[in-house]
């Protein structure tokens, strides 16, 4: 079986609910960055101000998110 994410069709809004990131056994609320977010430790990487192995174990967190928290 192959699980692809870039085709997933609720790909970035049910993230947080799949089955697939208990299975690759990410730390809770941690994600794979997305492209752009890989670009970025890239080019953090190719100048010096993270190291290789800081760049390739680099993951996104979900926060959790409190409906009734006010910011005002």
């Amino acid at each position: 079986m192959r699980i692809d994410c870039e085709t997933c069709p609720v790909r970035d809004r049910q993230c947080a609910e799949c089955m697939v990131t208990a299975l690759l056994q990410l730390a809770p609320l941690e994600q794979r960055l997305d492209e752009e977010e890989r670009r970025a430790v890239d080019v953090l990487a190719s100048v010096g101000l993270i190291t290789a192995h800081e760049a390739v174990s680099a993951t996104a967190r979900i926060e959790p998110w409190d409906p009734l928290r006010s910011t005002g």
